[in-house]
């Protein structure tokens, strides 16, 4: 953990914002590299992706907020931080997505084609971006006695490194995407195939948050992100039977 990497001038410098800014770079280049092949131009990627940034990490606050609502109802003087505490992926994501989709709408980009384009992009991005919470000591998971344990400042024991679980799920997904992109370009898989993926990814990781940096469902051994997940694993295989419909119609017409 190192949530402070340095400071200038008695300003911190988060770690976490120095992951999230080199994701969205990481990203950003993937992005440029892929663009050609879809009609996209660099400027138009990069228009979009600081758009992205701005509206995730808002949405990354205010869907947090909306999760711990009671808390921060009480403590107020919270509500806004420079910390980086309290941020949430989905909503990041939505807002994120939302973004795009309104630029795309406005200069005209085919919004399936930038998906397509962008997923592998997203896929690193997010496994950088996890790299953030755990130098930031947040989304760590339960009580772990394996080698690679960590411990967390504040609290006592070790724990699993969920978050570089997540990534590394994240990243395995990277081939299955490009093995079906080499297998020639169908409109909506790879973009279906990142939701099945980071979904996926998603639900297993909760698992070593529940109970312990993510709150359990009453009564179940489920967390509110585990529903959210499945619902990103459902919305992928719709949009890939809805490609896969959409091809063979094209087929056999």
């Amino acid at each position: 953990m190192r949530p402070v990497l340095f400071e200038i001038f008695g300003f911190p410098i988060y770690s976490y914002g120095v992951m999230i800014l080199l994701a969205v770079l990481a990203a950003v280049w993937i992005a440029n590299r892929r663009a050609p092949a879809y009609g996209i131009s660099k400027d138009f990627v990069s228009h979009a992706a600081t758009w992205a940034l701005l509206f995730g990490v808002l949405g990354a606050r205010l869907v947090f907020v909306l999760q711990e609502l009671p808390y921060y109802l009480e403590h107020r003087d919270e509500l806004f931080s420079l910390r980086f505490a309290g941020l949430t992926s989905f909503g990041g994501l939505l807002f994120g997505f939302l973004a795009i989709a309104v630029c795309a709408k406005r200069a005209g980009v085919n919004l399936l084609d930038f998906m397509d384009m962008a997923a592998p992009a997203v896929l690193v991005a997010h496994a950088i971006g996890r790299v953030g919470c755990l130098l930031n000591g947040c989304c760590y998971g339960g009580v772990c006695y394996l080698p690679w344990a960590i411990r967390v400042h504040g609290a006592e024991g070790l724990y699993h490194p969920a978050q570089i679980y997540d990534a590394l799920m994240n990243l395995a997904g990277l081939p299955i995407l490009l093995t079906f992109e080499r297998r020639g370009r169908l409109p909506g898989r790879s973009a279906a195939l990142f939701f099945v993926v980071h979904g996926t990814s998603r639900f297993l990781y909760e698992f070593w948050r529940a109970g312990t940096t993510s709150t359990t469902i009453p009564g179940l051994p489920l967390t509110q992100a585990h529903v959210v997940a499945l619902l990103v694993v459902l919305l992928g295989a719709g949009l890939w039977l809805w490609a896969a419909r959409r091809s063979a119609g094209g087929a056999r017409s």
